[in-house]
This record gives C-alpha cells, sequence and structure tokens, in this order.
C-alpha cells in the first residue's frame, strides 16, 4: 500500500539511492501524513544539499523556519531559500524576498521577488509592483509608476485581485505617465469583480 511503499522509498532515498522527486515525495509523506517533521528534515536536507531538488530545499526552508523537526533557525531557512531560488523554486524566492523585507533590505527583496515572478508567482508579482508604486524609502528603490504597472499587470494576469484593483485605481485616477482611462478602468474594474466573485471574497478590496 502507500505507506509500505514510501517507507521503502524513504530506505532507498537514505542509502543515497532515488530521485529528487521520489525523495522529495517521501518527506512530504513524513511531513503531512506522518506528522514526523524531524524525519521529514533529514529527508529534505539529504534531497536540497546532494541532489540539489528546490521543492525540497522550500520546504525545508519553511521547517527551519517555523521550528518544526527541530529548533527555530532563520539562518539555515534562509540558506535553503536561497538555493532553492538558485534552482528555480519560485517559492523559494518568495520567501526569501519576505525575509529580505522584514530585515529592512528591499533591494535584496526587490531582486528574490521579481524571481519569483518570473516564475509566474503572482503575490511575488504584486509585492514588487506595489513596492514601485510607494515613495522611495531611505536605501529603497525609487518610485516607477511604469515598472509598478508591469508587474501589477503581470499580477494580474495570474488572477491576482488586488493588483488588478490597484490598476483599476492607477487608471481611474491617473499616475505618472498614465492617464486617466474610463476604459482602461472599467476593464481592470470588471475583472477583479469576476475575481472577488470567484474567490468568494476578497479582503481589502472594493472597486466603485
Amino acid at each position: 500500500d502507500y505507506e509500505n511503499r514510501m517507507i521503502s522509498a524513504s530506505i532507498d532515498c537514505d542509502g543515497g539511492k532515488g530521485n529528487g522527486d521520489a525523495c522529495h515525495a517521501v518527506g512530504e509523506f513524513f511531513s503531512v501524513i506522518r506528522n514526523d517533521h524531524a524525519k521529514a528534515r533529514e529527508v529534505y536536507t539529504k534531497n536540497c544539499d546532494d541532489r540539489r531538488f528546490g521543492a525540497s530545499c522550500f520546504n525545508l526552508g519553511r521547517l527551519f523556519l517555523a521550528g518544526r523537526g527541530g529548533d527555530q533557525d532563520d539562518v539555515a531557512a534562509k540558506k535553503r531559500f536561497v538555493t532553492g531560488c538558485d534552482l528555480g523554486h519560485g517559492g523559494a524566492c518568495h520567501h526569501l524576498g519576505l525575509m529580505a523585507l522584514v530585515d529592512g533590505e528591499e533591494r535584496a527583496a526587490i531582486t528574490a521577488l521579481t524571481k519569483a515572478c518570473d516564475q509566474k508567482d503572482a503575490a511575488s508579482c504584486y509585492l514588487v509592483g506595489s513596492r514601485f508604486l510607494k515613495p522611495p524609502a531611505k536605501g529603497g528603490v525609487k518610485r516607477d509608476v511604469a515598472k509598478a504597472k508591469s508587474f501589477l499587470d503581470l499580477a494580474c494576469d495570474e488572477g491576482h485581485g488586488p493588483a488588478c484593483h490597484n490598476l483599476a485605481v492607477m487608471y481611474k485616477l491617473g499616475d505618472d505617465g498614465v492617464p486617466k482611462d474610463d476604459r482602461q478602468f472599467e476593464k481592470y474594474a470588471n475583472r477583479t469583480r469576476d475575481l472577488v466573485k470567484a474567490a468568494g471574497a476578497v479582503e481589502g478590496v472594493r472597486v466603485s
């Protein structure tokens, strides 16, 4: 059955056998099904460090960040998110960007979140777009409406309601290089309404 297959695969992974996908599935088995986060850490560590499997680096980083299966360790979490991001895992890049924002490292955050956005992570596209709309903070990125719009468009295309809402507001009020445009406002307002309706509700989003 499923559990016996996972235990058998676990033995292969512990012995250095098995491919990245199979060993990642073993890690998820221990983390999600068995609730054995310590064992999951072991499996993910080998799969991340030895097999360079991005999804395992991401999951391992999250375990370190939450303190599941062992000590809470931001440094170890960041290390695994860096590896996962370098391997092209959007979720790892997103978390790396969030950690950079918490640490006040806006430029590093933008770099990581942009990589996540390149992997079609809508939340990351939205965050980057939002940063370019804000007045510049000390040491941060300059306000750039054109860049903000491009990232918000990417997020909106991926179904991110607040991004579509911000674009609607941008066209309703106008902004640097973006003239008022009732037709574009209606386009993004309707897209926001459709997404809100599909999701049931999106907190903080209201188009009028």
